[in-house]
């Protein structure tokens, strides 16, 4: 049964945990939740609302993995799939900022720590920090006890391993992959190998990537190539850094190749809070030459960081952008899945170098052009963010690190055809979302030359319907171990962890996982063994969204009394015309993360598409945010039941609420029933939100 604790003494458990156990202690709780991601932290609570007793171990010093640790300004794709705990975190986000959930994206970081330790303490979790786990004992099939590398131990009856990197997972014995696989691997048509193509995300200009010329002359006589990377004395010419120095296989062929790392710093343009870039302790010029060589060929070129305001209080979570940024395309990540904890740290502690080397250099360094460093320099790490990690963000950005083979592995296919699942507990919907793998270089026909030129490989953005994931996915192979759930290095392709990998999807899995060890130790089942049907009914209690079948909003609109469409609900919108996302403008009064634009000057037409359970009558209210800016004048055609009306609204006025346009009837199914209309004048048009409440 669940223990009762104190605030008071979860409290001193936290201080504890943070300072370090210099001696060895044995625990013993029913259920163990290793790693304090956000999935880690979401298992942990949902086992103990469940009635059991949890302990979380961290191998780290903080809770919330990238939630807390820089991806503040969280990736989801159709939020409809966003339910049970993971809806209740954004719930919370919203009340502490006095909006409503999604108005940001997420927290400020030391906002998102404050509200899982919230959430911890109410289900009355336990929680040890600076735990690695070292070995795992094992007996008939099951987990016994995890010995740390500390000396402690933990017995349990049931394990999740909710770290990134899988390591419970792996000292288990469980069958794992790391990196991609061909395309024959699972007849995937994304997976292997990309070519090289030219995003948004490419270097757009050629760079020689050795340190000397790059140029392959052919030799006199038999027309044969002098290799490129021998000069005439056949010494190494050396690759500059920050390439990776493998060769590239063939397109569509495995590499083992990992998605790049990053740290996603948290930084402000308000000077009471913004720390100027310091030289960092580790900081060498030259692993930046590629940098240089790129403002030399393009000295109109951008940023290599950029800042934006996206999260409360003008900070931003600067995500890696252009061809050279602070994402680290060397191949580094490909060693850290399976390297040991020596090794890790100093990976870990590369990219914090060049990360922080890398700022150092856009605002100092004199190769770069002036406006570039006036541009860094306005900018800075948030004092009041990891104020005892010298400012910086305490996660690593591992976007993919070992992949569980379980009882099911999920593949390309699980996302594009077969996406029903009769064990489904929960959705995914983000695209398979690829960032780039390495930076190499190819063949460059320059007649009567051939030259070499820098460019990164992997990058891969493809959209993807909502997809159930299966129960399967998350537990091993029952003729491995029999007690062990994994929710974030579960069961899947390379091609498929590129969509699950987001933070919210982690959440969820980490809430099913929680529920489904409860439900194995209270029934003294193995973790392959319980009733599917069971934790699918207590999943469906708890608001987790396995399927939108029933119901196609999901979680966005669980009453068929009150339908709400947001402008960004593509099902359920259709638009020509001009319209632009303005999510960039932070406006206090908007619905939600964003709203549309369009521009004085351009027209277009914005058509809300709701799905309606029953027919009958509806009231009928608009939101827009408001502004000198907006047209006072807007047209709103509604195509009901008696015919077209035009009501007519003023966006300069009543911003940040419903605005009650009318009563009208509407049939089942999906309809085009509100149009917002905007015309070539000087003003601006805004679309935000509509909703829909049943009356009789």
């Amino acid at each position: 049964m669940l223990i009762k604790t104190v605030t008071s003494v979860l409290v001193l458990v936290f201080v504890i945990s943070l300072l370090g156990e210099s001696n060895a202690q044995n625990y013993e709780s029913e259920i163990v939740v290793y790693g304090a991601t956000a999935s880690g932290v979401m298992a942990s609570i949902a086992s103990a609302r469940e009635g059991n007793e949890v302990m979380l171990f961290e191998p780290g010093e903080y809770i919330g993995g990238m939630v807390t640790g820089g991806l503040s300004h969280t990736d989801y794709g159709n939020r409809a799939v966003i339910g049970g705990l993971a809806l209740e975190f954004y719930q919370r986000v919203g009340k502490h900022y006095n909006t409503h959930a999604y108005h940001w994206r997420g927290p400020e970081p030391h906002v998102g720590e404050k509200i899982l330790k919230e959430m911890l303490s109410e289900a009355g979790v336990i929680i040890h920090f600076n735990k690695r786990v070292d070995k795992v004992i094992k007996e008939d099939k099951q987990i016994r006890k995890i010995r740390f590398i500390d000396g402690s131990e933990v017995t349990a009856k049931v394990f999740i391993d909710a770290g990134y990197e899988g390591d419970l997972m792996a000292r288990s014995g469980v069958s794992y992959s790391i990196g991609r696989e061909s395309v024959d691997k699972h007849n995937e048509s994304y997976a292997g190998r990309q070519p090289v193509t030219f995003t948004r995300h490419q270097i757009d200009v050629g760079i020689n990537p050795f340190i000397r010329d790059s140029v392959v002359y052919g030799a006199e006589g038999n027309g044969a190539i002098i290799p490129i990377d021998y000069d005439t004395e056949n010494e190494p010419n050396e690759l500059l850094p920050l390439i990776n120095p493998r060769k590239m296989v063939p397109i569509g062929k495995g590499d083992g190749g990992v998605q790049s790392y990053c740290f996603r710093l948290i930084a402000t343009d308000r000077p009471g809070n913004m720390l100027p870039w310091e030289k960092p302790e580790n900081y060498d010029p030259s692993k930046f030459e590629l940098a240089r060589r790129y403002y030399k060929a393009n000295p109109n070129g951008p940023s290599l960081i950029g800042f934006w305001s996206n999260l409360p209080n003008d900070k931003g979570d600067i995500n890696s952008g252009p061809g050279i940024s602070t994402n680290l395309l060397d191949g580094s990540s490909w060693e850290y899945p399976d390297a040991d904890y020596s090794k890790r740290d100093s990976l870990w502690q590369w990219h914090e170098d060049y990360t922080l080397g890398l700022a150092y250099f856009l605002a100092n360094d004199e190769s770069v052009p002036d406006r570039i460093r006036e541009y860094m320099n306005s900018f800075g790490l948030a004092k009041d963010e990891y104020v005892d990690n010298n400012h910086f963000p305490h996660q690593l950005y591992i976007r993919e690190g070992r992949r569980m083979q379980g009882e099911y592995v999920m593949t390309q296919h699980d996302m594009m055809s077969d996406t029903l699942k009769y064990d489904s507990i929960g959705m995914g919907s983000y695209n398979i979302d690829v960032r780039e793998v390495q930076r190499n270089y190819i063949e460059i026909s320059a007649f009567p030359n051939l030259r070499y030129e820098t460019y990164n490989e992997g990058y891969l953005s493809i959209p993807v319907a909502p997809y159930e994931i299966s129960y399967r996915s998350i537990v091993p192979k029952f003729h491995e171990i029999q007690n062990l759930i994994v929710p974030v290095t579960l069961s899947g392709s390379h091609v498929f962890i590129a969509s699950v990998r987001m933070e919210p999807q982690y959440m969820l899995l980490g809430h099913s996982a929680g529920v489904a060890a409860s439900m194995a130790v209270n029934n003294q089942r193995t973790v392959q063994q319980i009733d599917i049907k069971e934790l699918q009914g207590r999943l469906e209690e708890q608001g987790q969204v396995l399927s939108l079948q029933e119901n196609i909003y999901g979680a966005l609109n669980p009453s068929k009394e009150e339908i709400i469409i947001d402008n960004s609900m593509s099902d359920f919108a259709r638009m020509s015309g001009t319209w632009v996302n303005a999510a960039w403008k932070l406006h206090p009064e908007r619905y939600e993360m964003n709203y549309l634009e369009s521009p004085k000057g351009e027209s277009g037409v914005f058509q809300f598409r709701p799905y309606f359970f029953k027919s009958g009558n509806y009231d009928t209210f608009i939101w827009h945010p408001s502004s000198n800016d907006f047209d006072n004048n807007v047209d709103i055609k509604i195509y009901s039941n008696h015919g077209i009306e035009t009501v007519t609204i003023n966006q300069q006025d009543k911003g940040g609420e419903w605005v009650h346009i009318g009563r009208y009837s509407f049939q089942e199914g999906q309809s085009p029933a509100v149009e917002i209309l905007a015309k070539e004048n000087e003003y601006i048009t805004a679309v935000d939100a509509i909703k829909f409440q049943y009356v009789d």
